[in-house]
């Protein structure tokens, strides 16, 4: 844990960004495309609909990837504010706001090893068959429910409560307990409390705006 603290956060964000950008190129190129679409929506919108959709896409695709890496920052930025407030308020030394980002940039590998899985996932092991099928989240709590009978506001939840974020909580807890010199049982509090809080009025905030969208 140590030498991934200390690799400089400059080099990693590039990395992880860089990572990013490459698999979303990958997920538009497999999936994105006039047969999958076809496939999905066919009897919904008419074939000229579809291309001329595909192309507006294709037109403005790396403009798509930048947005969604700048939305992987705000994110990484938003994790490390909220262990920020945990460490000032549940801890008794005093941290500055560059030890929580570095805990959250170094982190987030684990959401890039889950976008790896989940890309070879739809691939190779669940070939996706309709829209729907996307929105289920690899390892995660959805899997054993049928998306057909879920109520929009519960995919969110139960999308979240994955394999993947379990070891993001225990990312966060053991690079915290290196970086402030704590014990695990500490650190995992402090993640727990600041991160936790923040993922669950995330999820209550996307549940609300669901129902009052209904």
């Amino acid at each position: 844990m140590n030498r991934l603290l200390n690799i400089k956060s400059l080099y990693y964000l590039i990395l992880i960004t860089g990572l990013y950008a490459v698999i979303s190129l990958i997920y538009n190129h497999v999936f994105m495309t006039e047969t999958y679409f076809s496939q999905w929506y066919e009897g919904v919108f008419t074939q000229t609909q579809i291309q001329n959709s595909l192309s507006v896409f294709k037109k403005w695709e790396w403009a798509i990837v930048l947005l969604n890496v700048l939305l992987i920052i705000i994110k990484i930025t938003c994790v490390a504010t909220c262990l920020y407030l945990g460490l000032f308020f549940f801890s008794n030394q005093n941290h500055t706001y560059i030890i929580s980002f570095n805990i959250a940039l170094k982190s987030e590998i684990v959401f890039v090893a889950y976008y790896i899985v989940r890309l070879l996932w739809f691939i190779f092991i669940r070939v996706p068959e309709s829209m729907e099928d996307m929105q289920v989240a690899p390892l995660s709590i959805m899997h054993f429910f049928d998306i057909n009978f879920i109520e929009p506001w519960l995919l969110y939840p139960l999308n979240t409560l994955n394999l993947f974020e379990v070891l993001y909580f225990w990312m966060l807890s053991a690079l915290m307990a290196v970086a402030i010199q704590v014990k695990f049982r500490k650190a995992f509090e402090i993640v727990f409390i600041s991160y936790g809080a923040g993922l669950l009025l995330l999820m209550v905030a996307q549940m609300f705006l669901i129902l009052n969208n209904s």
